[in-house]
């Protein structure tokens, strides 16, 4: 967290910002406040002033002249606003007409910024202070951001760190953070307000830039507090959600004005997005020991539906570390990181052996969570177990439509039809599954991964149970980039594949992926998989219900294995 600060205070500039943090932060610490920066008035060096009492009720008059970011040559003595200068009027001018009260405090002359003192005026600070530093009388303290950061973590870790515009907004998001049920609309509009609202100007320029990182620098520092926060409210589950969302709109943020080719603003978001890792990994250890349990992760609640619904979301999480860390281990050739992500691929296995609702799902988009822990599975070559698993779903499915005329995935995603079909039984259950996307998803995983027991039993159950039901796909377009990172992109972007069929064999199945690859996107017109984030559309479906990208199934299809698959 320290070096999550000290990376904010880096960006502050001296007017407006560390200026208006300071004072905020001596409060705290229990200093008087004498006076603040003004603007328009000559200072004769002081930003700000601030009496402190000390145990042996001695007072101190503190006297800080506050610079931007690092100190280097040319801040040191270049023009009338440099440090050398300010310093001078301090002592010349400032001392020789302090208040009255003040004049026999001992006073320390403090230079603050939210960097560091570099290398090559060392000799200069330490110099200068030492030839005007009298015992007792008048010293000189140096604040840079490491011991800001130490100070503000200490005293001034909350809200009050942000912009005023913020500020309300924030200390919502912080009171409901606790809330199962808070949707974090607070949050999203401090994303908003912080980048999509927001004119930075020509971002082809370095000022323009300069503006940027400082925001996703403050947007970083929100995340972490929301972590800190939600971890004191032992519900981590909203700092998980709200990370997730950060990640996606930053990204989407990047793409809409042309970054990805920023080097410094790419590894800004490099560093938020390992943020959600570290959550997420935080998460997993905190649901773990229930993964091993039967039924472990449902709870205690007397609502089926509401805790089938909540274990498909803890499948879906763990799966999307597996495959991070499955990428990362190989791209590195990492073997503890690999290791790591051979253990959550056995823990997803573990998930799903130990909690029925995960084979019968409720919703036909459940096949998102469905297809993320198949594609982990697949990666560690698990195929017995995703063809198990995928006959399961299909048998389960069919006793409940044909046996208990409830629990079969409905088509939309309406929690309130949920509630319709498997509690009221308002309409006949025919209505409830007008059109599927589960199905043919899961027959074309049965394809790719040539699994043919379970591809004809998948063809077999829809030809006899839902031959009304249209089966459809969709598929990504050249815009689709543009939107994925901050919804569902579906709504805008795309085109569905439908009324579809499933072929009689496997490989016909492939024939018709192939067909189909022609006319579609392929995997490189994602700009964050060019980047190297894989996972950010996966974790958009998850996220955002944006349908799971078919090029994420489909890709070992291609024209020399379409004979043999």
């Amino acid at each position: 967290m320290k070096l999550i600060i000290r990376e904010y205070l880096s960006g502050l500039k001296e007017s407006g910002e560390l200026d208006w943090l300071l004072p905020n932060l001596l409060l705290t610490m229990g200093f008087e406040p004498v006076s603040h920066a003004q603007v328009g008035v000559r200072q004769f060096g002081v930003d700000v002033a601030a009496v402190k009492k000390k145990s042996n009720k001695e007072k101190i008059l503190y006297l800080f002249t506050i610079k931007q970011g690092d100190v280097n040559r040319a801040d040191w003595d270049s023009n009338a606003q440099s440090i050398r200068p300010s310093l001078n009027d301090i002592r010349d001018v400032y001392l020789q007409k302090v208040r009255p009260e003040f004049k026999n405090h001992k006073k320390i002359i403090v230079l603050c910024t939210g960097g560091i003192i570099k290398q090559e005026v060392e000799d200069n600070w330490n110099g200068y202070t030492r030839d005007n530093t009298i015992d007792n009388k008048r010293e000189y303290e140096f604040w840079g951001g490491d011991k800001l950061a130490l100070l503000i973590e200490k005293f001034l870790f909350s809200e009050n760190l942000l912009p005023a515009e913020f500020k309300s907004l924030f200390r919502r998001t912080l009171s409901l953070i606790g809330d199962v049920d808070y949707d974090l609309i607070d949050y999203s509009t401090i994303l908003n307000k912080s980048l999509s609202d927001k004119d930075f100007g020509d971002v082809k320029k370095s000022s323009a830039k300069a503006k940027i990182k400082k925001s996703l620098r403050t947007i970083h520092l929100c995340v972490n507090i929301i972590w800190l926060w939600s971890k004191e409210e032992n519900n981590i589950k909203n700092a998980l959600i709200a990370a997730e969302k950060t990640s996606l709109h930053v990204w989407g943020f990047i793409v809409k004005n042309n970054l990805t080719n920023s080097p410094s603003i790419v590894k800004i978001f490099g560093v938020i997005h390992q943020t959600l890792y570290l959550i997420y990994l935080e998460y997993i250890k905190k649901i773990e020991s229930r993964c091993y349990i039967e039924n472990g992760l449902l709870g205690n609640s007397r609502y089926y539906l509401l805790e089938s619904l909540n274990v498909f979301e803890q499948l879906g999480i763990v799966s999307i570390v597996g495959i991070k860390y499955k990428l990362i281990g190989e791209s590195s050739r990492d073997d503890a990181i690999l290791k790591e992500a051979s253990t959550i691929c056995n823990l997803t296995k573990e998930i799903i052996k130990n909690h029925q609702a995960l084979k019968s799902p409720l919703y036909d988009n459940h096949i998102i969570e469905i297809s993320e822990s198949i594609l982990l599975l697949a990666m560690f070559s698990e195929f017995d177990f995703i063809e198990n698993w995928i006959k399961e779903l299909i048998q389960n499915i069919s006793i409940a439509y044909n046996n208990l005329n409830k629990y079969f995935p409905i088509s939309s995603d309406s929690f309130d039809d949920l509630v319709s079909l498997n509690i009221k039984g308002e309409k006949e259950k025919g209505e409830y599954i007008t059109m599927s996307t589960l199905f043919p998803i899961l027959a074309q995983w049965c394809c790719v991964l040539n699994l043919p027991s379970a591809y004809k039993n998948i063809r077999m159950f829809v030809n006899k149970v839902f031959p009304k039901t249209t089966l459809q796909m969709w598929y990504p377009d050249s815009e689709t980039d543009s939107y994925i990172y901050t919804g569902n992109a579906s709504i805008k972007t795309g085109a569905v594949d439908a009324p579809m069929i499933i072929p009689d064999t496997i490989a016909g199945m492939s024939e018709m992926i192939l067909k189909v690859q022609k006319n579609t996107v392929k995997m490189n017109t994602f700009s964050s998989i060019n980047r190297g984030y894989f996972e950010l559309p996966i974790i958009s479906s998850r996220h955002f219900r944006t349908p799971f990208l078919p090029q994420f199934i489909q890709y070992p299809i291609t024209s020399e294995n379409v004979k043999n698959p």
